[in-house]
């Protein structure tokens, strides 16, 4: 691959060709991108803004493939709201079901999304809303059927400092094939909508931040304001459970965020990491990494046969975990939000030797919670 212009710049020209928002008060703006790829960083950066207020994690579109078809609006709302993602927003439930009309289908669930950000981003005395999920990439058709004038936002990473963080996640895998599959799968899902999102590399970011805001908030509709920049002091992270790999990212400026390749990656991964990626490397212009030599094929199949057991592993927990969710919305069996945010970060195990200090948060209580949310 040659060296080429930042993608981020090229993709100026993108603001160009969309249509301006006619109503931005009513235009969300999503912020989406692999695990580990910056984008707690960017969220933190757009709510240091003055009228900006993007949710953490909510998995508003994430959790709606969980429910049955014919569930009601009203009814899927009760599910979602007994669940940590929507603790940690510190809404009041009531509150929202007063904000959207009864007798919804699920095809109008968008009414149940606007609600809840627009309650969030007033409860934080901003007026723009939205959400920062990077599993949104797999709900950008429905984003863009509910509401056609979103801003959504791509933030990608080099895929081998990515994979290896995802490796030390307690929230990723135990396997690195699958942590680098995770990576081109998410590559796939957003291909289909490359000329309606705005792409970051964290690079970019990291390295020249105005710039690349300048272009962000010019995307999104909104005006130059130098408090992007120093999110550390004027961002709120009240809604972000202070877990560890998040805390880190409130609390760097961007020029402070390693985005670089790890040396840590044996030479075998970082070969096999690059082809697993290599369409999204090509598109975003990442250089194949130098190497002292090349892996040999034994050290290829003795990489890839000491995965099998983490893959074995990952994807029991992984099952295990939807399974908890899906029973959770079908309304047979309900999922505690303190067990289900302890579940989501027991998929890896062994990461949990990084954080040796580490004590789980507790869930935020609600204090305004319908009967039909307590369960058994």
């Amino acid at each position: 691959m040659s060296a080429r212009i930042p993608y981020s710049v090229i993709m100026l020209a993108l603001q160009h060709t969309l249509r301006p928002i006619e109503r931005p008060e009513l235009s969300p703006i999503f912020v989406i991108g692999t695990g580990r790829s910056g984008t707690t960083l960017l969220r933190q950066m757009l709510n240091a803004h003055p009228r900006i207020h993007i949710t953490h994690e909510a998995a508003f579109y994430s959790y709606a493939w969980h429910a049955p078809k014919d569930i009601s609006a009203d009814e899927w709302f009760d599910l979602y709201a007994d669940t940590f993602s929507f603790a940690w927003m510190r809404l009041d439930p009531e509150q929202i079901r007063r904000a959207f009309p009864r007798n919804l289908s699920m095809h109008q669930l968008r009414e149940v999304f606007l609600a809840i950000m627009k309650a969030k981003a007033m409860q934080e005395g901003k007026v723009r809303f939205g959400e920062k999920n990077p599993l949104d990439t797999q709900n950008l058709g429905q984003i863009f059927s509910d509401f056609p004038d979103a801003r959504v936002i791509s933030i990608m990473r080099d895929p081998r400092p990515t994979v290896y963080s995802f490796n030390r996640m307690p929230f990723g895998t135990t396997s690195t094939m699958l942590n680098a599959q995770l990576c081109r799968v998410q590559f796939a899902h957003i291909k289909p909508f490359l000329d309606r999102i705005l792409e970051v590399r964290l690079e970019d970011l990291t390295r020249d931040p105005r710039q690349i805001m300048q272009s962000i908030l010019h995307f999104v509709g909104e005006p130059w304001d130098d408090a992007v920049l120093d999110h550390v002091q004027r961002s709120q992270t009240d809604d972000v459970p202070p877990m560890p790999w998040f805390v880190g990212a409130t609390k760097r400026n961007p020029n402070q965020r390693e985005s670089g390749v790890r040396e840590e990656l044996t030479p075998a991964w970082t070969r096999i990491i690059e082809w697993v990626n290599r369409e999204a490397m090509e598109h975003y212009g990442y250089e194949r990494a130098p190497l002292a030599h090349e892996p040999s094929l034994f050290d290829y199949a003795w990489t890839l046969g000491r995965d099998i057991k983490g893959i074995a592993e990952a994807t029991y927990r992984l099952l295990a975990m939807k399974r908890l969710i899906d029973r959770h919305f079908q309304g047979k069996e309900r999922l505690d939000p303190q067990r289900g945010m302890e579940e989501n970060v027991r998929l890896n195990p062994p990461a949990w030797q990084h954080y040796p200090s580490f004590s789980m948060p507790q869930v935020p209580r609600l204090e305004h919670v319908s009967q039909n949310m307590l369960g058994p």
